[in-house]
């Protein structure tokens, strides 16, 4: 076995069936099938953060949310509600005028995780005045996704996925998503056991 170290990539050209990689200026070619290409880039892994474009649409969601209850009249439209002691904010609180109508929190962040899922679950307990809770990040991770809280969903901006699916997350919401930012559907995160 021969091992050769990439120190630069000059070129990389699909051709066919098969990819070409020109390294170290010019030196080294070498030949994938598409195959093999394909598995490589399945491997990957995906960075945690979030890029500018999940965090612009992200804050877009965000606003456009708030435009929307102010245009159809929300009985309820708060920004900034803190929840208890927790030193947690809904960024938004909404509540549409209706006799069935839910109030919902909404909070945004770049990554939602466990441990904010957890303080959300805990605020949501505490605070009788919100029903139901949203955490929507630019990216969240497949443990919230998977989680199973009819009380608590969580919305991932990357890969347009929800532990919810459209036709069971808050209306407002999935307007939004749907008529303001043209989203054609979300993806119903099923865990490995699901």
């Amino acid at each position: 076995m021969r091992e050769v170290r990439v120190e630069s990539l000059e070129k990389l050209e699909a051709s066919g069936d098969q990819m070409r990689l020109s390294a170290n200026s010019g030196s080294l070619i070498i030949v994938l099938s598409r195959q093999v290409w394909d598995r490589i880039l399945a491997g990957v892994p995906t960075s945690a953060e979030p890029d500018a474009a999940e965090l612009d649409e992200l804050y877009l969601l965000q606003e456009h949310l708030k435009t929307y209850a102010e245009d159809n009249s929300f009985g309820t439209i708060r920004e900034g509600v803190r929840c208890d002691d927790s030193g947690l904010e809904y960024d938004l609180v909404l509540r549409p005028t209706g006799l069935f109508a839910a109030t919902t929190g909404y909070h945004f962040a770049p990554v939602v995780g466990p441990d904010l899922v957890a303080r959300i679950g805990a605020c949501l307990e505490a605070d009788g005045s919100v029903e139901q809770a949203y955490a929507i990040g630019a990216v969240a991770e497949e443990e919230v996704l998977a989680a199973e809280d009819e009380s608590l969903r969580c919305l991932s901006i990357r890969g347009r996925r929800c532990s919810t699916s459209r036709f069971e997350m808050a209306p407002e919401l999935w307007q939004v998503l749907s008529e303001r930012l043209g989203w054609e559907n979300v993806e119903t995160f099923v865990g490995e056991e699901g």
